[in-house]
């Protein structure tokens, strides 16, 4: 049993930092989106002004928004992909936990059960070796 209780924790130390690092991965993809869609927003502000709005420059521009519009579109299905994992994570976490704390309270009351056992089989003992009165 303790075997098993010292396995499960290091499934449920592994599945915790699984957790951590999908919720971290999926922070640092928020925070690349969030600089794509302000780049993507600065583009298209400077493609309406001044030198960007005609000529050379302007086709350059609309390719760097098209390119733009294309990696924050390959960035939102990733992000919706890496919610679903760090949520999955996160449970699997939570199980892993839950299923460490039920074998630490069976083993707990095995043991309990055991010294009680102990305690009953030696009070008995005793109370067996002393045939005599135990008034002085």
């Amino acid at each position: 049993m303790k075997r098993t209780i010292d396995q499960l924790k290091r499934i449920e130390r592994i599945r915790k930092r699984l957790a951590d690092l999908s919720a971290w991965r999926l922070a640092r993809l928020t925070h690349e989106r969030e600089k794509l869609e302000t780049t993507h927003a600065e583009m298209l502000s400077a493609l309406g002004e001044g030198l960007m709005a005609f000529g050379p420059p302007s086709v350059a521009g609309t390719r760097r928004v098209r390119a733009l519009e294309q990696e924050m579109a390959a960035t939102q299905v990733y992000e919706k992909l890496l919610a679903a994992r760090a949520l999955d994570d996160g449970r699997l976490a939570k199980l892993a936990e839950g299923r460490l704390d039920t074998v630490q309270a069976a083993w707990r009351e095995t043991l309990d059960r055991k010294s009680l056992e102990e305690l009953i089989d030696a009070t008995v003992r005793g109370t067996d070796n002393d045939t005599g009165s135990r008034k002085p």
